[in-house]
């Protein structure tokens, strides 16, 4: 019996591609795997790997009211996701979050295939919600994540690829170049950049080592205002931070799902500093629930005044670290991605 297709339908940011990846990683020796993705920068680095199986969309956005729903490119959007379905004969969707996953679910209903979504956040995305009213399932990363969603939810944990391995901090750091023998905090600027959380990072001093993604549109500032400390590795973006994440003794950026899904696998500490301007503050929704666990604390981004001598005395405080690190490593049940994968079978028996 030939394998069954599933298509995984996820783009825009790394949030919903991460995740698309790791159960796509997870499900291959179960389905024919193909994705959908948009064609946004971040998309074409993340899926660079599985290029050959990509396809590239490019819908509206279905969050904005009248003009977001033109009906040309909606009408569009849905009829070439229906005839990418067909084409590949998938059996089974996953949405990860984004327009092509919207219309690729909702062209998965329309042609009686199965569909299912997956919302790494506490609050889910509004596109998310609406798409649940297409799907058997949802998969939820944390806890409260099934409010608002129109179909049975399951909170499994937000799958992280299995690339991801934890080394030695000694051989994480002797291969990033940093000294072994004093604290490594580690700074989340995300793929795109977020200019305060590099600023906070850039004013931290001490006797510490810096680790910072800063996002390709920050990069070139990043690197002037750098360039007179000694302290500090900046990147634009890495595909993989296991090196990073593993000689790092504290993390801090913004708290989205799946930055706090590698965190818990990696056991690492964070300070989450939530974007005030996600949509409904889903981010601040989603480091209550790590902070709740023990796992974070957590800094509105006003509140920039002192935020180095606050970080530089937890980084040394050992046993704090050790307690918050156990804690950070509880938050998700076990397996996001196998449990992901054996819902997926079942829909497409």
């Amino acid at each position: 019996m030939s394998m069954k297709h599933l298509l995984i339908a996820g783009g825009g940011t790394g949030g919903h591609i991460a995740p698309a990846i790791a159960v796509g990683e997870r499900a291959s020796d179960k389905f024919r795997i193909s994705y959908a993705c948009t064609p946004r920068p971040v998309d074409s680095m993340m899926y660079s790997a599985v290029t050959n199986r990509v396809h590239v969309m490019n819908p509206p956005r279905v969050d904005k009211g009248r003009r977001a729903l033109l009906p040309f490119t909606a009408t569009r959007s849905f009829l070439k996701a229906r005839a990418l379905l067909k084409s590949i004969k998938a059996d089974v969707v996953l949405g990860t979050g984004g327009y092509s996953s919207f219309f690729s679910i909702a062209a998965a209903r329309s042609l009686g295939i199965p569909a299912a979504i997956l919302d790494t956040n506490a609050i889910p995305g509004k596109s998310n919600r609406i798409a649940s009213r297409f799907c058997r399932v949802a998969f939820t990363g944390l806890p409260g994540g099934e409010k608002g969603l129109k179909c049975p939810a399951i909170l499994t944990g937000t799958p992280v690829s299995g690339k991801m391995k934890k080394t030695a901090a000694s051989t994480a750091r002797r291969s990033i170049g940093i000294p072994e023998d004093r604290p490594v905090l580690l700074f989340l600027g995300g793929s795109q950049g977020a200019e305060a959380i590099n600023d906070l990072a850039l004013e931290t001093k001490g006797d510490v080592s810096i680790l910072l993604q800063c996002g390709t549109r920050d990069y070139r500032r990043v690197l002037q205002r750098s360039g007179d400390m000694d302290n500090i590795v900046v990147e634009a973006f890495i595909n993989d931070l296991s090196l990073w994440y593993s000689a790092a003794d504290l993390a801090a950026g913004r708290a989205g799902g799946q930055t706090i899904a590698e965190l818990s696998l990696f056991g690492l500490p964070a300070v989450f500093i939530p974007y005030p301007y996600a949509a409904e503050d889903h981010q601040t929704a989603n480091a209550t629930a790590v902070v709740k666990a023990g796992g974070a604390l957590l800094r509105s981004q006003k509140e920039s005044s002192g935020f180095d001598r606050m970080i530089l005395q937890l980084v040394k405080n050992r046993e704090e670290l050790a307690t918050m690190s156990m804690a950070m490593k509880s938050i998700f049940p076990s397996d996001p991605a196998g449990n992901i994968v054996s819902h997926l079978l079942e829909l497409s028996l």
